[in-house]
C-alpha cells in the first residue's frame, strides 16, 4: 500500500542525489546503479532519466522562484 508516495519518494531522493552530485541523468539507467538500488528492495522504483530531468528542471525553476521572492525589497 501507498506505492504512489513511495515512488514520489524514491524518485525525490534521486533527483535530489542526481542534481547534488553532478550526475547525468541517465545515471538512472547504469546497470551498477540499477543494481545497488534495487539490492534488498527489488520492487524499488527508478524513474526514467527523462523523468529525473524534468524533476530536477522543476526543482530548480521552484527553488529560482522561493529565491527571488526572499531578495524582493519591499
Amino acid at each position: 500500500r501507498g506505492g504512489t508516495n513511495t515512488c514520489v519518494h524514491s524518485s525525490a531522493e534521486i533527483v535530489k542525489w542526481v542534481a547534488e552530485s553532478l550526475r547525468p541523468f541517465s545515471i538512472v539507467r547504469d546497470r551498477g546503479f540499477l543494481s545497488l538500488m534495487k539490492t534488498g528492495r527489488p520492487a524499488y522504483f527508478i524513474p526514467s532519466p527523462s523523468t529525473v530531468s524534468r524533476d530536477v528542471k522543476t526543482v530548480f525553476a521552484r527553488t529560482r522562484k522561493r529565491i527571488a521572492k526572499l531578495l524582493q525589497v519591499c
